[in-house]
C-alpha cells in the first residue's frame, strides 16, 4: 500500500471515528462521558484536517510537509502495541450499549488508528513522513490513554 493511500484510509477512519464519538456523546446519560467522547470527536476532526492537507500537499506535487500545528505533538518512539494482546476488546457495539461496552469499543479502535500510523512511519522513507505518521501515532495512544483511564476509573482493568 502506498503512503498516500494511507492517508485515504486515515481520512476515513478520522470520519468515522468522528461519527461514532458524537453518536457516543448523545448517548451518554453521565456529562463527564459525553464530554469526553465530545473532545474525541472534535480531536478526530482536528487530525482528519492535518492529514487531508498532506494528502492535498501530495496531490499537488509539493511532497511531504511538516503541519505546523502538530509541532506540539510529541514523535512516538513506542515499539510495542497500545492494547495488550491478551485483553478483550469489542468487535462491535451491543444495540444499547453501557458506558463500558462503548469504551471498550473505543480502545480497540484507538488501537488500530496507532497501528496503522505507527506501522506506516516505520516504512516511511521521507523524515517528513515519518514524522507525521508518528505525530498521528502519538495522538491516537493520547485517545487510547484517556479512554483506559476512564475504563480503568471506572471499572478496573478490561477483562
Amino acid at each position: 500500500m502506498e503512503l498516500k493511500d494511507v492517508l485515504v484510509q486515515a481520512m476515513k477512519l478520522e470520519t468515522d471515528g468522528q461519527m461514532f464519538y458524537e453518536t457516543l456523546a448523545a448517548a451518554m446519560t453521565d456529562p463527564e462521558a459525553a464530554a469526553m467522547f465530545k473532545q474525541l470527536a472534535a480531536d478526530e476532526v482536528t487530525h482528519y484536517n492535518y492529514i487531508e492537507r498532506q494528502y492535498e500537499a501530495l496531490e499537488a506535487g509539493k511532497g511531504w510537509a511538516a503541519i505546523p500545528e502538530m509541532a506540539t505533538v510529541k514523535v512516538i518512539e513506542a515499539t510495542s502495541v497500545v492494547f495488550p494482546p491478551e485483553k478483550q476488546v469489542l468487535t462491535e457495539l451491543p444495540p444499547h450499549p453501557t458506558e463500558a461496552d462503548a469504551l471498550l469499543f473505543a480502545l480497540g479502535i484507538e488501537d488500530k488508528s496507532f497501528k496503522l500510523y505507527y506501522n506506516s512511519a516505520q516504512i516511511a522513507t521521507d523524515p517528513e513522513a515519518q514524522q507525521l505518521f508518528r505525530q498521528l501515532a502519538s495522538a491516537e495512544q493520547t485517545h487510547f490513554n484517556v479512554l483506559m483511564g476512564r475504563y480503568e476509573s471506572r471499572y478496573g482493568y478490561p477483562r
